[in-house]
């Protein structure tokens, strides 16, 4: 083998390879980015929530632990005054161990009916309390999902930022895309 045929294996195997590689991936990843834009938010709904009907299901082991179960119900009320109930379930994942954590991790799954076949499915984490509260902290939101819904809401995928209100009750902000 030549110098140069050497020279030019052993530029490819140390310096020019990796640098090939990291020029195609960051060209992949621009190219990428500008073909993803951003979903369009295209309905705002605010959905305001009375105090709900809580029931604590204590699972696995006795006192509060992984796989603990809060089923809730309540009334709610849109702001162009639709009524209608929701309805779900939070589960506790994780318990802190150490004294100075001071939240829960817990799965949440509920469904806003509206009345007429017209529900909205939400899911998603969210950070609760630790020390013995059921509910979450006032005036700290928590964001989830909107998995789906049905009638007017079919086929729905959004967020909705849901904080705990001075008064005990709950707003959820709803921004659906298209």
């Amino acid at each position: 083998m030549t110098d140069t045929a050497s020279k030019r294996n052993q530029c490819l195997k140390t310096q020019c390879l990796p640098r090939h590689l990291l020029m195609t991936f960051l060209a992949m990843a621009f190219w990428q980015s500008n073909c993803l834009d951003a979903a369009e938010v295209v309905t705002k709904l605010t959905i305001h929530q009375d105090l709900p009907t809580l029931v604590h299901v204590d699972l696995g082991k006795e006192g509060a632990s992984q796989g603990d179960m809060l089923a809730f119900d309540a009334v709610v009320k849109t702001a162009n005054g639709v009524k209608g109930k929701l309805s779900g379930f939070v589960l506790t994942v994780d318990i802190p161990e150490k004294d100075h954590e001071v939240f829960q991790d817990r799965i949440v799954s509920m469904v806003f009916d509206l009345g007429g076949a017209n529900t909205l499915v939400i899911a998603g984490k969210s950070v609760y309390p630790h020390r013995g509260e059921l509910e979450m902290q006032k005036n700290n939101p928590q964001m989830r999902a909107v998995i789906g819904g049905t009638g007017k809401y079919i086929g729905a995928r959004g967020q909705v930022s849901t904080t705990r209100d001075k008064d005990g009750g709950y707003t959820h902000r709803i921004e659906l895309v298209d």
